[in-house]
């Protein structure tokens, strides 16, 4: 067990592997902001963040880097709330890539702790994965409302069982509702719907409301 135990100690404390685990969790953080609702970035954050704490606990954290890195995760989820045509997106990998750098202290005249190329490849990621975000979001804003419930008050219907004030169904629209009458509608027999509650309609006999109905050619 101290064997494992060390092993795993010593794999938290790795640099790399301590800001890979942070920027995970900063990743699940912004999604979690971003798109709530689901559960599983907010559970991935704090584990993420938890394990990336025990690792820098032993490493030379300079706060600069964190603040930084903390600014590019606000200026990420802005630009997916706010959509600024990718201004903040730019400005949030530029703070990504400095915090990653100056994330661990070195002394003058030593290389960094962090390889160059991991920081680049970690922060284009990072970008292009809210850039993709912000994508599917423009794109979302622009598409058509799929469908509008009202859009059934005013159609004609067929009465699909006996319909009175407790309730029944109607076919209105191409789908089958549930309905309310103040007087009773015997199936079978065309409504017109006068109201949209919730997920029942208010309905009345074709016969009851002609000005709700289009006049019907009259044939012999």
């Amino acid at each position: 067990m101290d064997t494992l135990a060390n092993a795993l100690w010593g794999f938290l404390t790795a640099p790399t592997v301590a800001y890979l685990l942070l920027v995970a969790g900063l990743w699940s953080l912004a999604m979690a902001v971003s798109i709530p609702g689901t559960g599983l970035p907010e559970g991935a954050a704090v584990i993420c963040l938890a394990l990336a704490l025990v690792g820098m606990s032993q490493l030379p954290v300079n706060l600069a880097g964190i603040l930084l890195m903390g600014l590019a995760l606000l200026l990420f989820v802005l630009e997916f709330r706010a959509t600024a045509h990718g201004a903040l997106l730019g400005a949030g990998a530029l703070a990504f890539a400095a915090g990653s750098l100056l994330l661990f202290r070195t002394e003058p005249g030593q290389p960094l702790i962090l390889p160059v190329g991991l920081v680049a490849l970690v922060t284009l990621t990072s970008t292009a994965g809210f850039g993709v975000l912000v994508a599917f979001g423009l794109r979302s804003q622009h598409l058509p409302v799929i469908q509008n419930p009202d859009r059934v008050v005013g159609q004609q219907g067929i009465a699909k069982t006996y319909i009175h004030e407790q309730g029944g169904a109607v076919y209105v629209g191409g789908e089958t509702w549930s309905a309310r009458a103040e007087k009773p509608i015997p199936a079978g027999s065309p409504v017109v719907v006068k109201a949209r509650h919730g997920l029942w309609l208010a309905v009345a006999s074709e016969a009851v409301a002609p000005e709700a109905v289009a006049p019907k050619d009259k044939t012999d």
